[in-house]
Protein backbone atom coordinates (compact mmCIF):
# COMPACT_ATOMS: atom_id res chain seq x y z
CA UNK A 1 0.00 0.00 0.00
CA UNK A 2 1.10 3.55 -0.75
CA UNK A 3 -0.97 6.22 0.96
CA UNK A 4 -0.60 9.97 0.89
CA UNK A 5 -1.95 12.34 3.51
CA UNK A 6 -2.22 15.73 1.83
CA UNK A 7 -2.97 18.70 4.07
CA UNK A 8 -3.08 22.36 3.06
CA UNK A 9 -0.96 24.42 5.45
CA UNK A 10 -2.82 26.93 7.65
CA UNK A 11 -5.62 26.66 5.10
CA UNK A 12 -7.82 29.66 5.93
CA UNK A 13 -4.86 31.95 6.56
CA UNK A 14 -3.10 30.74 3.39
CA UNK A 15 -6.18 31.58 1.31
CA UNK A 16 -6.13 35.11 2.74
CA UNK A 17 -2.40 35.48 2.06
CA UNK A 18 -2.92 34.14 -1.46
CA UNK A 19 -5.55 36.75 -2.24
CA UNK A 20 -3.85 39.72 -0.58
CA UNK A 21 -0.12 39.95 -1.32
CA UNK A 22 0.34 42.51 1.49
CA UNK A 23 -0.42 39.72 4.01
CA UNK A 24 2.26 37.32 2.77
CA UNK A 25 5.05 36.62 5.22
CA UNK A 26 3.18 38.41 8.00
CA UNK A 27 1.55 37.19 11.19
CA UNK A 28 -2.19 37.05 10.52
CA UNK A 29 -5.18 35.29 12.03
CA UNK A 30 -8.53 34.44 10.54
CA UNK A 31 -10.89 35.12 13.39
CA UNK A 32 -14.23 36.33 14.59
CA UNK A 33 -13.79 36.88 18.33
CA UNK A 34 -11.95 33.53 18.48
CA UNK A 35 -8.98 32.53 16.33
CA UNK A 36 -9.99 29.98 13.71
CA UNK A 37 -6.66 29.78 11.89
CA UNK A 38 -3.34 31.53 12.54
CA UNK A 39 -0.71 31.77 9.83
CA UNK A 40 2.59 30.05 10.52
CA UNK A 41 4.11 33.45 11.22
CA UNK A 42 1.47 33.93 13.92
CA UNK A 43 1.98 30.43 15.27
CA UNK A 44 5.66 31.24 15.76
CA UNK A 45 4.54 33.92 18.23
CA UNK A 46 2.51 31.40 20.24
CA UNK A 47 -0.93 32.09 18.76
CA UNK A 48 -3.15 29.04 18.30
CA UNK A 49 -6.65 28.19 17.14
CA UNK A 50 -9.29 28.77 19.80
CA UNK A 51 -7.46 31.71 21.40
CA UNK A 52 -9.75 34.67 22.16
CA UNK A 53 -9.18 37.46 19.69
CA UNK A 54 -9.05 40.08 22.45
CA UNK A 55 -6.08 38.21 23.96
CA UNK A 56 -4.30 38.26 20.61
CA UNK A 57 -4.93 41.98 20.15
CA UNK A 58 -3.68 42.70 23.68
CA UNK A 59 -0.48 40.66 23.49
CA UNK A 60 0.36 41.06 19.80
CA UNK A 61 -1.14 44.36 18.61
CA UNK A 62 0.74 44.16 15.29
CA UNK A 63 -0.89 40.87 14.28
CA UNK A 64 -3.31 41.38 11.39
CA UNK A 65 -6.86 40.05 11.67
CA UNK A 66 -9.01 38.96 8.75
CA UNK A 67 -12.60 37.75 8.86
CA UNK A 68 -14.25 34.64 7.46
CA UNK A 69 -14.99 34.39 3.75
CA UNK A 70 -16.89 31.08 3.63
CA UNK A 71 -17.63 31.14 -0.09
CA UNK A 72 -13.98 31.79 -1.00
CA UNK A 73 -12.67 29.18 1.43
CA UNK A 74 -15.13 26.56 0.20
CA UNK A 75 -14.27 27.31 -3.44
CA UNK A 76 -10.59 26.80 -2.65
CA UNK A 77 -11.45 23.48 -0.98
CA UNK A 78 -13.40 22.30 -4.04
CA UNK A 79 -10.47 23.12 -6.35
CA UNK A 80 -8.03 21.39 -4.01
CA UNK A 81 -10.06 18.18 -4.04
CA UNK A 82 -10.35 18.31 -7.81
CA UNK A 83 -6.54 18.10 -7.88
CA UNK A 84 -6.49 15.24 -5.36
CA UNK A 85 -8.93 13.23 -7.52
CA UNK A 86 -6.86 13.89 -10.61
CA UNK A 87 -4.05 11.84 -9.03
CA UNK A 88 -6.35 9.03 -7.84
CA UNK A 89 -10.10 8.40 -7.56
CA UNK A 90 -9.47 6.86 -4.14
CA UNK A 91 -9.74 9.96 -1.93
CA UNK A 92 -11.04 10.00 1.63
CA UNK A 93 -11.67 13.55 2.89
CA UNK A 94 -10.68 14.36 6.45
CA UNK A 95 -11.78 18.00 6.40
CA UNK A 96 -12.16 20.74 3.82
CA UNK A 97 -8.38 20.95 3.38
CA UNK A 98 -7.01 17.45 3.98
CA UNK A 99 -7.47 13.92 2.67
CA UNK A 100 -5.98 10.46 2.41
CA UNK A 101 -5.14 9.32 -1.12
CA UNK A 102 -4.50 5.71 -2.09
CA UNK A 103 -1.94 5.92 -4.89
CA UNK A 104 -0.90 2.26 -4.82
CA UNK A 105 0.29 1.39 -8.34
CA UNK A 106 -0.08 4.98 -9.49
CA UNK A 107 3.17 6.19 -8.00
CA UNK A 108 5.27 4.02 -10.37
CA UNK A 109 7.61 3.25 -7.52
CA UNK A 110 8.29 6.91 -6.84
CA UNK A 111 5.87 8.19 -4.17
CA UNK A 112 8.10 11.18 -3.48
CA UNK A 113 7.87 12.25 -7.11
CA UNK A 114 4.10 11.90 -7.05
CA UNK A 115 3.91 14.01 -3.90
CA UNK A 116 6.09 16.66 -5.55
CA UNK A 117 3.72 16.76 -8.53
CA UNK A 118 0.63 17.03 -6.32
CA UNK A 119 2.12 19.88 -4.31
CA UNK A 120 3.15 21.70 -7.47
CA UNK A 121 -0.37 21.41 -8.89
CA UNK A 122 -1.90 22.77 -5.68
CA UNK A 123 0.55 25.68 -5.66
CA UNK A 124 0.21 26.50 -9.37
CA UNK A 125 -3.56 26.04 -9.75
CA UNK A 126 -4.98 26.95 -6.34
CA UNK A 127 -2.13 29.05 -4.97
CA UNK A 128 -1.87 27.11 -1.72
CA UNK A 129 0.97 25.27 0.05
CA UNK A 130 0.21 21.62 0.75
CA UNK A 131 2.28 19.32 2.95
CA UNK A 132 2.28 15.62 2.08
CA UNK A 133 3.10 12.57 4.14
CA UNK A 134 3.68 9.18 2.53
CA UNK A 135 3.22 5.93 4.41
CA UNK A 136 1.99 2.36 4.30
CA UNK A 137 -0.93 3.02 6.70
CA UNK A 138 -3.09 6.02 7.50
CA UNK A 139 -1.33 6.49 10.81
CA UNK A 140 2.11 6.65 9.26
CA UNK A 141 0.97 8.91 6.41
CA UNK A 142 -0.71 11.32 8.82
CA UNK A 143 2.27 11.42 11.17
CA UNK A 144 4.51 12.01 8.15
CA UNK A 145 2.44 14.96 6.92
CA UNK A 146 2.51 16.43 10.42
CA UNK A 147 6.32 16.25 10.35
CA UNK A 148 6.37 17.68 6.83
CA UNK A 149 4.69 20.94 7.86
CA UNK A 150 4.95 23.58 6.79
CA UNK A 151 5.11 23.14 3.03
CA UNK A 152 7.11 19.93 2.80
CA UNK A 153 7.19 16.19 2.11
CA UNK A 154 8.10 13.31 4.40
CA UNK A 155 8.21 9.73 3.10
CA UNK A 156 8.08 6.88 5.61
CA UNK A 157 9.27 3.80 3.73
CA UNK A 158 9.31 0.27 5.14
CA UNK A 159 12.78 0.60 6.66
CA UNK A 160 12.06 3.92 8.34
CA UNK A 161 8.71 2.66 9.64
CA UNK A 162 10.39 -0.36 11.21
CA UNK A 163 12.74 1.94 13.10
CA UNK A 164 10.25 4.66 13.97
CA UNK A 165 7.05 2.80 14.85
CA UNK A 166 8.26 1.27 18.17
CA UNK A 167 9.44 4.69 19.36
CA UNK A 168 6.22 6.57 18.58
CA UNK A 169 4.84 8.31 21.65
CA UNK A 170 1.31 7.23 22.45
CA UNK A 171 0.18 10.80 23.15
CA UNK A 172 1.19 11.77 19.60
CA UNK A 173 -0.84 9.06 17.90
CA UNK A 174 -3.73 10.22 15.78
CA UNK A 175 -7.02 9.68 17.62
CA UNK A 176 -5.63 9.27 21.14
CA UNK A 177 -6.90 12.12 23.28
CA UNK A 178 -5.79 13.38 26.69
CA UNK A 179 -8.20 11.19 28.68
CA UNK A 180 -7.09 7.99 26.96
CA UNK A 181 -3.44 8.92 27.28
CA UNK A 182 -3.82 9.59 31.00
CA UNK A 183 -5.09 6.03 31.45
CA UNK A 184 -2.23 4.61 29.40
CA UNK A 185 0.29 6.77 31.25
CA UNK A 186 -1.06 5.57 34.60
CA UNK A 187 -0.56 1.99 33.40
CA UNK A 188 3.08 2.70 32.56
CA UNK A 189 2.56 2.78 28.78
CA UNK A 190 4.31 5.65 27.00
CA UNK A 191 5.50 4.52 23.56
CA UNK A 192 4.36 1.88 21.06
CA UNK A 193 7.06 -0.59 22.11
CA UNK A 194 5.48 -0.62 25.59
CA UNK A 195 2.45 -2.31 24.01
CA UNK A 196 4.41 -5.34 22.81
CA UNK A 197 3.31 -8.50 24.56
CA UNK A 198 -0.11 -7.07 25.45
CA UNK A 199 -3.27 -8.36 23.81
CA UNK A 200 -6.76 -6.85 23.55
CA UNK A 201 -7.90 -8.35 26.84
CA UNK A 202 -4.95 -6.77 28.63
CA UNK A 203 -5.65 -3.36 27.15
CA UNK A 204 -9.43 -3.54 27.66
CA UNK A 205 -8.74 -3.26 31.36
CA UNK A 206 -7.31 0.19 30.64
CA UNK A 207 -9.18 1.63 27.63
CA UNK A 208 -12.29 0.93 25.57
CA UNK A 209 -12.60 -2.21 23.46
CA UNK A 210 -12.28 -0.26 20.22
CA UNK A 211 -9.18 1.57 21.44
CA UNK A 212 -7.64 -1.66 22.73
CA UNK A 213 -8.12 -3.23 19.30
CA UNK A 214 -6.56 -0.20 17.62
CA UNK A 215 -3.55 -0.12 19.91
CA UNK A 216 -2.84 -3.80 19.30
CA UNK A 217 -3.00 -3.21 15.54
CA UNK A 218 -0.65 -0.23 15.82
CA UNK A 219 1.85 -2.28 17.82
CA UNK A 220 1.70 -5.06 15.21
CA UNK A 221 1.82 -2.70 12.23
CA UNK A 222 -1.55 -3.87 10.93
CA UNK A 223 -3.41 -0.59 11.51
CA UNK A 224 -5.89 0.89 9.05
CA UNK A 225 -4.74 1.34 5.45
CA UNK A 226 -8.15 1.42 3.75
CA UNK A 227 -9.17 4.64 2.00
CA UNK A 228 -12.95 4.87 2.19
CA UNK A 229 -14.81 6.82 -0.45
CA UNK A 230 -17.39 9.21 0.98
CA UNK A 231 -21.01 8.33 0.32
CA UNK A 232 -23.80 10.87 -0.12
CA UNK A 233 -23.75 13.47 2.64
CA UNK A 234 -26.06 12.49 5.48
CA UNK A 235 -26.15 15.97 6.91
CA UNK A 236 -24.79 19.47 6.41
CA UNK A 237 -23.72 21.67 9.28
CA UNK A 238 -22.34 25.11 10.00
CA UNK A 239 -21.01 26.53 13.28
CA UNK A 240 -19.09 29.48 14.61
CA UNK A 241 -17.10 30.15 17.77
CA UNK A 242 -16.94 33.49 19.52
CA UNK A 243 -16.01 35.12 22.82
CA UNK A 244 -18.19 33.93 25.69
CA UNK A 245 -21.52 35.79 25.87
CA UNK A 246 -25.08 35.42 27.11
CA UNK A 247 -26.37 38.31 25.02
CA UNK A 248 -29.43 37.09 23.16
CA UNK A 249 -29.00 39.29 20.08
CA UNK A 250 -25.41 38.11 19.62
CA UNK A 251 -26.18 34.41 19.91
CA UNK A 252 -29.25 34.64 17.66
CA UNK A 253 -27.36 36.60 15.00
CA UNK A 254 -24.62 33.97 14.84
CA UNK A 255 -27.20 31.18 14.72
CA UNK A 256 -29.02 32.88 11.84
CA UNK A 257 -25.74 33.18 9.96
CA UNK A 258 -25.09 29.47 10.49
CA UNK A 259 -28.52 28.65 9.07
CA UNK A 260 -27.78 30.70 5.94
CA UNK A 261 -24.44 28.97 5.44
CA UNK A 262 -25.92 25.51 5.93
CA UNK A 263 -28.66 26.21 3.38
CA UNK A 264 -26.07 27.39 0.84
CA UNK A 265 -24.09 24.17 1.36
CA UNK A 266 -27.15 21.96 0.90
CA UNK A 267 -28.06 23.75 -2.33
CA UNK A 268 -24.55 23.07 -3.63
CA UNK A 269 -24.72 19.30 -3.08
CA UNK A 270 -27.43 17.97 -5.37
CA UNK A 271 -29.73 19.03 -8.19
CA UNK A 272 -32.52 18.99 -7.22
CA UNK A 273 -31.52 19.52 -3.58
CA UNK A 274 -32.49 17.04 -0.88
CA UNK A 275 -34.87 18.71 1.56
CA UNK A 276 -34.27 18.28 5.30
CA UNK A 277 -37.20 17.44 7.53
CA UNK A 278 -35.33 17.90 10.80
CA UNK A 279 -32.99 20.44 12.37
CA UNK A 280 -30.36 20.29 15.10
CA UNK A 281 -28.93 23.14 17.16
CA UNK A 282 -25.71 22.80 19.15
CA UNK A 283 -24.62 25.18 21.92
CA UNK A 284 -21.19 25.07 23.57
CA UNK A 285 -20.52 26.83 26.86
CA UNK A 286 -17.38 28.44 28.26
CA UNK A 287 -16.68 25.40 30.44
CA UNK A 288 -16.58 23.15 27.36
CA UNK A 289 -19.97 21.52 27.98
CA UNK A 290 -22.30 21.17 25.00
CA UNK A 291 -26.07 20.93 24.60
CA UNK A 292 -27.73 19.50 21.49
CA UNK A 293 -31.41 20.04 20.70
CA UNK A 294 -33.22 18.28 17.84
CA UNK A 295 -36.63 18.86 16.34
CA UNK A 296 -38.76 18.32 13.21
CA UNK A 297 -39.57 20.98 10.66
CA UNK A 298 -43.24 21.67 10.00
CA UNK A 299 -42.59 21.13 6.29
CA UNK A 300 -39.42 19.70 4.69
CA UNK A 301 -37.63 22.48 2.88
CA UNK A 302 -34.84 25.01 2.67
CA UNK A 303 -36.69 28.25 3.25
CA UNK A 304 -34.18 30.29 5.32
CA UNK A 305 -36.88 32.15 7.24
CA UNK A 306 -38.59 28.91 8.31
CA UNK A 307 -35.28 27.35 9.27
CA UNK A 308 -34.23 30.41 11.27
CA UNK A 309 -37.50 30.29 13.17
CA UNK A 310 -37.13 26.57 13.89
CA UNK A 311 -33.51 27.03 14.95
CA UNK A 312 -34.50 29.88 17.26
CA UNK A 313 -37.09 27.66 18.91
CA UNK A 314 -34.52 24.93 19.53
CA UNK A 315 -32.08 27.53 20.84
CA UNK A 316 -34.65 28.61 23.45
CA UNK A 317 -34.98 24.98 24.54
CA UNK A 318 -31.32 25.00 25.54
CA UNK A 319 -32.19 27.65 28.16
CA UNK A 320 -28.85 29.30 27.45
CA UNK A 321 -29.96 32.72 28.72
CA UNK A 322 -30.74 31.44 32.20
CA UNK A 323 -27.94 28.87 32.34
CA UNK A 324 -25.39 31.18 33.94
CA UNK A 325 -22.55 30.09 31.66
CA UNK A 326 -21.33 32.02 28.66
CA UNK A 327 -21.98 30.66 25.18
CA UNK A 328 -18.84 30.25 23.06
CA UNK A 329 -20.18 28.42 20.00
CA UNK A 330 -23.46 27.74 18.24
CA UNK A 331 -24.11 25.59 15.23
CA UNK A 332 -26.85 24.02 13.16
CA UNK A 333 -27.09 20.70 11.34
CA UNK A 334 -29.54 19.71 8.64
CA UNK A 335 -29.93 15.91 8.38
CA UNK A 336 -30.63 14.97 4.75
CA UNK A 337 -32.71 12.13 3.32
CA UNK A 338 -31.02 9.49 1.20
CA UNK A 339 -30.75 10.31 -2.52
CA UNK A 340 -33.74 9.18 -4.56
Amino acid sequence: MVLLHADADAFLASVEQRDDPSLRGRAIVVAHEVVACPSYEARALGIHAGMPLRQVRRRWPDVLVTGYRPEVHEEASVRLFEIFRRFTPLVEPGSMEEAFLDVTGRDRGDPHGLAVALRAAARDEVGLPVSVGVGRTKLMAKLASRRAKPDGIVVVDAGLEERVRPRLRLDELWGIGPTTYEKLHAAGLFVVSDLHGLDEDDLKRIVTTAMARRLVSIARGTDDATVRLPGPRRSVSASRSFAATRTRSKVVAVLDDCVERAVTRVLGLDDPPRLPSRLEVLVRYDDGAQVLERGPLETPGLDPAALRAAAGHLLERTAYESDGRGVTMVGVALPLPAPA
